[in-house]
């Protein structure tokens, strides 16, 4: 929450300036959608998106919709035909995690289901497909304790995403 503040921040004070320079520099023929697109250009620059991410590994945010679902680490992978992810989860209390709903979930096979691993430091991790970028994604969580789904919504966050060493 505190990035996209600061990021909201970022851009008006980029706005603010940019605005300020095309009045003081630029000729009184430029429109406003010659000043939005030089902004925007400058923006796209600086923010990387789904589309700027090329083949690799990058350690990526994401947001989830429930604070008892938290991902304190994600490592995307990015290749010609696909996009997945390793999520680190904060506590050990899911047992598996289906790419759905939970009624999808509940009909579904169980080879369908992802199933954490150990990592090195006892955390669970779990390996998922991305369809996406930066839109929500269908996510449910099974529940060790309570041997129920809970449904969940998960944003990767391009703009997060930092390109690991190889």
């Amino acid at each position: 929450m505190k990035k996209k503040l600061f990021l909201c921040v970022c851009v008006v004070m980029l706005l603010s300036a940019c605005g300020n320079s095309a009045v003081n520099t630029n000729s009184a023929t430029e429109t406003p959608t010659q000043i939005q697109t030089e902004v925007s250009t400058e923006l796209s620059t600086e923010i990387p998106t789904s589309a700027q991410l090329q083949n690799g590994t990058y350690s990526i945010e994401v947001q989830s919709s429930s604070s008892m679902f938290k991902i304190v680490d994600c490592e995307l992978t990015i290749t010609d035909e696909k996009m997945s992810a390793v999520m680190t989860l904060s506590g050990k209390g899911y047992e598996k995690l289906f790419m759905g709903t939970s009624q999808q979930a509940e009909k579904s096979d169980e080879t369908e289901y992802i199933f954490f691993k150990e990592n090195a430091d006892g955390q669970y991790t779990y390996t998922v497909p991305v369809e996406k970028l930066d839109t929500e994604i269908d996510c449910c969580a099974f529940s060790s304790k309570k041997q129920k789904w809970y449904d969940r919504k998960l944003v990767f966050q391009s703009a997060t995403a930092t390109k690991k060493d190889s």
